[in-house]
């Protein structure tokens, strides 16, 4: 009788610990970490990394509530959230978040499944934020007005020009995308006498980033004679991007 109940309790152990043991073996296999944080520590890690900040809220309630800054903005509730976050760098570590933590953890699922190296995820998503006395952005995002919809006939159409073309493939949520905007302005106005610039929105134009293999946001390509012959993922500088189209 003795030896019978050591094995129910030796299991009913082993049954606490499994899931936990499960996770960490999953993880291991495939190259996936998370780390569930507070706001100090969430705050801490976007401000000592290199990586992206997600907010999965709706639009409603980042224009009500505000945002972290550099944020890229992406509504959970999107029927191709899916589709959006898998441009996202995979490379990248995600400070990722929602209002309370319940949405972000769903997120956090799906981002494994998607190839993501890894998360820091906000436990109890901004209200944690505010209650630490951190601050939150409260202004519109600007209206880009260069950036375009393309079928691929247009596309391939553009491409046939005398000058190199620099295409920068960009989202409007995507807070990289955002960054760079400004600096391939200022490269278009430096260089309009010998190179071709435009930006074009992914999100409404899936039948060009199919066809040229654009896997994420940013990229940046330059086309001479209808042709790829660079290509580069992320952010860039302007005075790297200006090297190329000299090169080319």
């Amino acid at each position: 009788m003795k030896k019978i109940l050591f094995v129910l309790a030796l299991s009913t152990i082993l049954s606490a610990c499994g899931e936990g043991q499960l996770k960490v073996q999953d993880q291991n296999v495939s190259d996936f970490q998370v780390q569930d944080v507070n706001a100090t520590k969430f705050k801490e890690v976007i401000e000592q990394g290199e990586g992206i900040i997600l907010d999965v809220r709706t639009s409603e309630e980042v224009y009500s509530k505000g945002y972290i800054q550099d944020a890229s903005l992406l509504d959970y509730y999107d029927e191709d959230f899916r589709e959006k976050i898998s441009l996202m760098s995979k490379d990248k570590d995600i400070y990722l978040y929602c209002a309370s933590g319940g949405r972000s953890i769903e997120v956090v699922k799906m981002m494994e499944e998607l190839g993501f190296k890894r998360v820091y995820h906000l436990n109890n998503g901004l209200m944690d934020w505010e209650n630490a006395g951190f601050t939150l952005v409260k202004d519109a995002l600007a209206k880009d007005d260069k950036i375009e919809e393309l079928s691929l006939d247009e596309f391939e159409a553009m491409l046939v020009a005398d000058k190199p073309i620099l295409i920068d493939f960009h989202t409007v949520w995507c807070a990289p995308c955002r960054k760079m905007a400004p600096i391939i302005d200022k490269v278009e106005e430096d260089l309009k006498d010998m190179a071709i610039i435009r930006r074009i929105d992914l999100d409404k134009s899936k039948e060009v980033g199919k066809a040229y293999s654009i896997q994420g946001v940013p990229v940046f390509v330059i086309f001479k004679d209808g042709k790829e012959v660079w290509r580069h993922n992320g952010i860039i500088s302007e005075e790297e991007l200006k090297v190329q189209l000299n090169n080319i």
